[in-house]
């Protein structure tokens, strides 16, 4: 019996249909992805006085950096996330879309916000009157993680808003810790906790945006600074985390130790031991120096404005969102302040009705932009300028030298 052939024209129709079906499912998988190349909304706050904790949540954004639990999405668009774009970056959902140099460009440079805390068990890991505390003045509790909690308009009320929805609620209690201070401290040391976490000892004050430091393996650098362990946690949050930080937190990267009840009050009573104050008076602030040669624009663009500062103050020629410091966000109305373009630099930013342009300078003569640039070195440790946000917004500071480039620039007219 003859065997009939397959006709040519019905694989060329099979492979066409494979061919369309596989392209149609990439283009669905990575939808979120080429919508970057879309104009995105304006993400301005459209109420500018929360009156619930629903509308806290909201209004501050929260769900672009976090989980959030009860919020639809419970984590924002990738074209409003932070945290999800760099996570599709470094896991290489761009590489099909984007021209190969620009997301090397990228990946080398994603050190922060890749990975940001769990909100749904907050309130089993903070009392409250530490988080509506920190909310309102955010400090470093990571030294080594980079990104920050952004300095936001957080007021009082906004700050117990915040708690009331994340169900913080937990309040210190007078019990005493009943351990053995010394030897909790033994059991600090048997257990190398000190390869993951600093006690104060930190040195805070050197690091710089692009520190090799920020590059340490993953546990260390999410371990946070025990410091703040008395202020952050009850002595019930302490042992309970203790005795099993997994069943608190699935993904933490805290070893789950087989502690007898009495090492756990013997490591919470050395853990909330009282350390050596931090000293209330900030460090002397940096004086800038100006160059001794010539600053054109394209270093500043290359080494600041287009690398950094493009997320937050977008070219104001982009439709739709800038960035928070342009068009708004993360609470704030927007500035219009675009660093990612010359003309946007030279423009300024929008305060009261108008454009202040360069060098807009603060009363002691230094130019606002490299004012917030030094002010970020401050607000690590919790000392604020007052009218003077701290730049970039949440990140590390940027390095001195890059500080004296920026501020040569502008001394000499911003020339081209």
């Amino acid at each position: 019996m003859a065997v009939r052939s397959f006709p040519f024209a019905s694989l060329a129709g099979l492979a066409l249909v494979v061919a369309v079906a596989g392209g149609g499912y990439v283009l669905v998988r990575d939808a979120d992805v080429l919508a970057l190349r879309l104009p995105t909304r304006v993400l301005a706050p459209t109420k500018h006085a929360p009156e619930t904790p629903r509308e806290a949540v909201e209004h501050f954004q929260c769900n672009r950096c976090h989980v959030v639990p009860g919020l639809e999405p419970v984590s924002a668009r990738l074209s409003e996330n932070c945290v999800t774009c760099h996570q599709a970056i470094t896991a290489g959902r761009l590489d099909l879309w984007y021209k190969q140099a620009e997301v090397e460009r990228w990946k080398g440079h994603l050190t922060h916000l890749v990975r940001t805390p769990d909100l749904g068990s907050l309130g089993q890991r903070v009392k409250r009157e530490w988080l509506v505390s920190w909310l309102q003045a955010p400090h470093v509790v990571r030294p080594l993680y980079g990104a920050t909690m952004p300095r936001m308009k957080v007021g009082p009320k906004d700050a117990e808003l915040l708690a009331d929805y994340f169900a913080v609620t937990e309040q210190d209690s007078a019990e005493p810790a009943k351990g053995d201070v010394e030897a909790g401290r033994a059991l600090y040391a048997e257990h190398a906790c000190a390869s993951c976490h600093s006690r104060g000892d930190f040195p805070l004050a050197s690091l710089r945006y692009g520190a090799p430091e920020f590059n340490s393996p993953s546990a260390r650098r999410r371990a946070p600074d025990l410091r703040h362990v008395r202020d952050r946690m009850s002595l019930a949050q302490l042992r309970e985390w203790l005795t099993d930080p997994r069943r608190i937190l699935p993904d933490t990267e805290m070893p789950a130790f087989a502690f007898t009840p009495k090492q756990v009050e013997d490591l919470a009573a050395f853990l909330r031991a009282p350390l050596p104050q931090v000293a209330a008076e900030p460090r002397p602030r940096y004086q800038p120096k100006r160059l001794e040669r010539e600053v054109h624009y394209p270093e500043v663009a290359r080494k600041l404005s287009r690398h950094l500062c493009y997320h937050c103050h977008s070219d104001m020629r982009r439709p739709g969102d800038q960035g928070p410091g342009n068009t708004g966000g993360f609470g704030y109305d927007g500035a219009s302040l675009d660093l990612a373009t010359r003309a946007g630099i030279l423009r300024g930013v929008q305060r009261d009705g108008r454009f202040r342009g360069l060098p807009d300078r603060l009363e002691d003569g230094t130019p606002r932009l490299v004012a917030a640039l030094l002010a970020r070195q401050g607000e690590l440790d919790g000392h604020f300028q007052p009218g003077v946000l701290g730049m970039p917004l949440g990140l590390p500071p940027i390095p001195e030298e890059e500080i004296d480039l920026i501020f040569t620039w502008i001394e000499q007219g911003a020339p081209e």
